[in-house]
């Protein structure tokens, strides 16, 4: 049994409508703050599309939760830096995200290179607005188990060295070369999931395609996946827990071409307990669940605690949920939720 602060959650993914109804109160009875990701149709480009959004998700979480949404906008050329200081200064928008164009699920309104922000960069530099980065690149001739890398080594080093002062959080860093380059840019934090932190490309792959594990970036090597164990149970530092829990119908996992994402929200605090557990190190699953993102966020740490406890029986879990309109989403992680309680 552990006793955790309140964890935070610092990439989400709540979509829209009947989704957002379906989904939000996984999050919201776990999880203090959540940040939440702009790749909505059409993207938060603005404060006033954000605050609209947050009522939008506050209209249907659970009531009496604690539950705090945070809101980032969506990095294309509408973006005014006048309008994200006024989001950033009210506590609306704690961030801006950018999406190489194609990486992923609604990413085609993002740009082809960071450079071409440079000027709107360097104001959030000033004003202490920190950038969100799905770091992947997208030239189709690379391998799909290489594009993290090439994008640090191209597109971030490049943007870190120029603006320097630039506070960046590479988003659900999936290799070893994600956190190597993380620790060597003192301005730059990063988001490890639940998924990556407990399943390698085997998993994905060796029985034939699971559509469940696929997301981007995709899920990578054994070694890389004990590179992110070994940072994220290192309890201190940059890495922080970033689940991002992105939902897709099974109608779109299991088709032609698996939708990219993978929904964690109702177990990843059982998962990330597995994980921390496995290695020994469970005492330090509150730095990295609350702790660290309370640093590199600017918020307080929290006063309310949950307990954890590892059942000595496994108990059944829902591995799948239906929105009101029918459509059934897989919950990731039953496996690691039948081993645990969290109260």
């Amino acid at each position: 049994m552990i006793e955790i602060p309140t964890p935070d959650d610092w990439h989400v993914h709540l979509r829209a409508d009947e989704m957002l109804e379906a989904v939000v109160g996984y999050s919201a009875r776990r999880f203090r703050y959540a940040l939440v990701m702009p790749n909505l149709r059409p993207p938060i480009t603005t404060t006033s599309a954000a605050i609209d959004y947050r009522d939008r998700i506050m209209g249907v979480a659970p009531r009496d939760t604690g539950f705090h949404p945070i809101m980032a906008l969506y990095l294309t050329p509408e973006v005014s830096l006048d309008d994200l200081r006024r989001g950033a200064d009210e506590g609306i928008v704690a961030g801006v995200k950018y999406y190489p164009a194609g990486a992923t699920t609604n990413s085609d309104g993002g740009g082809s290179s960071l450079s071409d922000f440079r000027g709107l960069l360097e104001g959030m530099a000033e004003a202490g607005v920190r950038l969100l980065v799905h770091a992947e690149a997208t030239d189709p001739s690379l391998d799909i188990f290489d594009r993290e890398a090439a994008f640090l080594e191209h597109e971030l080093a490049p943007l870190c060295a120029a603006v320097p002062e630039l506070r960046v959080t590479v988003e659900h860093v999936s290799t070893r070369a994600g956190v190597e380059f993380v620790g060597a840019h003192p301005r730059t934090a990063a988001t490890i999931t639940p998924h990556h932190l407990a399943r390698q490309r085997t998993d994905l792959l060796a029985d034939g395609m699971r559509p469940d594990l696929f997301c981007k970036p995709v899920i990578n090597s054994a070694d890389d996946r004990d590179a992110l164990i070994e940072a994220a149970t290192g309890g201190v530092g940059p890495f922080c827990l970033g689940t991002d829990s992105a939902p897709h119908p099974t109608t779109a996992k299991y088709g032609p071409r698996a939708a990219a994402g993978i929904f964690n929200a109702a177990y990843g605090l059982e998962v990330v307990a597995e994980v921390f557990h496995q290695a020994g190190r469970l005492d330090r699953m509150g730095a990295f669940v609350s702790g660290n993102g309370c640093a590199a966020y600017g918020v307080e740490t929290p006063e309310t605690t949950l307990t954890l406890t590892r059942e000595p029986v496994e108990v059944e879990r829902d591995t799948q949920l239906e929105t009101e309109a029918g459509d059934q989403v897989v919950l990731f992680g039953a496996e690691e939720a039948a081993r645990w309680t969290i109260s």
